[in-house]
């Protein structure tokens, strides 16, 4: 008798997810994001355009999947958790790869990515941060960390890695 075996379809979502998250990491650092179009992502990603549309509602929303390795340091750092090691480690990457972060600060893009990194801050800030809203605080520090980074990847307050690192973490010193 054949037994006929079905694949979990949790790990088929993962595995879509991956492909398509793998195909943008893959596109953003060969081309700029803006002229990378949906349906290249989904053709590098080897998916069907309706499976692409089942996990992400556009290519900004994969970009904003797999910031997160990025953000989270840099989250971190905004609630009080952070280490310079791990910021500095994200800075050393995005500096080298700056010209494709430098595209992460153009409109409409960086509104959403802002949005991302106020949410992980908020989700690390305490309830009883103060008496201001915890969202409020968190987004006050997800566009403060942001214009920071927009300026030092610009060139328009350059310092070293290590120096930027202490800062965002607030190590004195």
């Amino acid at each position: 008798m054949t037994q006929i075996t079905v694949e979990d379809p949790d790990r088929r979502k993962a595995r879509t997810r991956q492909a398509v998250t793998g195909a943008m990491t893959r596109l953003i650092f060969t081309r700029r994001y803006g002229d990378i179009r949906t349906a290249e992502l989904i053709e590098a990603a080897g998916v069907g355009r309706s499976t692409f549309y089942e996990h992400f509602r556009s290519k900004d929303d994969v970009l904003v999947a797999i910031i997160d390795p990025i953000f989270t340091p840099l989250a971190d750092a905004a609630a009080g958790r952070g280490g310079v090691v791990a910021v500095q480690g994200i800075l050393a990457h995005v500096w080298e790869q700056r010209a494709a972060a430098r595209q992460l600060f153009e409109p409409p893009l960086a509104t959403r990515l802002q949005r991302k990194l106020a949410s992980m801050i908020e989700d690390r800030l305490a309830r009883d941060a103060g008496p201001a809203p915890t969202a409020l605080v968190a987004t006050g520090l997800a566009a403060s960390t942001l214009a920071t980074l927009k300026s030092w990847l610009a060139g328009e307050t350059p310092c070293a890695s290590l120096e930027l690192a202490r800062h965002l973490v607030g190590v004195k010193g």
